[in-house]
């Protein structure tokens, strides 16, 4: 469960601050507990999410063992560069809507991987690859600079360190 002030990935949304945790005292879902939640990439916005269904589309932050591990295991994976550009579309949008911290390295490294080799062809991968990378990067360094108390530089570093994706 989650308590206030606790930082958690909320979907597709990014990482929020849990500013609260109370029960509606009006309308139809009177005496039922929502979390409130603000992105923090928008403090002024406000999430109303029902306690009962907020944890399926909300997760702890990954800490650096984890990461760690990620990167790990993703040298082991297989290659999921997927040629026919419609079943390429949605492996991504299901991997990206997944809300895996794991699945939203898998997609940056490959996609990147991906633009290196066509870089060096003079091309460019399709604009919806690039935007499956950039919204899975976005996703992936928001959620590392909160959790691990970097800024964006330093997570780009870590990342290159330790693995072969840079932006």
């Amino acid at each position: 469960m989650f308590i206030k002030n606790d930082y958690v990935m909320y979907g597709l949304t990014g990482v929020c601050k849990v500013a609260d945790i109370r029960k509606e005292s009006a309308g139809n879902q009177r005496g039922e507990e929502y979390f409130i939640l603000h992105p923090v990439k928008d403090e002024h916005s406000k999430i109303m999410i029902p306690v009962s269904r907020g944890k399926a589309r909300m997760r702890p932050l990954v800490n650096k063992t984890e990461v760690m591990k990620f990167m790990e295991d993703m040298r082991e994976s297989d290659d999921i560069w997927e040629t026919d550009m419609k079943e390429r579309g949605k492996m991504f949008q299901e991997r990206l809507k997944s809300g895996s911290f794991y699945q939203w390295l898998l997609l940056s490294s490959i996609i990147w991987q991906e633009k290196e080799k066509k870089k060096t062809l003079g091309k460019k991968v399709s604009m919806s690859d690039e935007q499956v990378f950039k919204n899975a990067w976005n996703l992936l360094c928001e959620e590392l600079a909160v959790s691990l108390g970097m800024d964006e530089d330093e997570v780009i570093s870590m990342l290159a360190e330790h693995s072969s994706m840079v932006r």
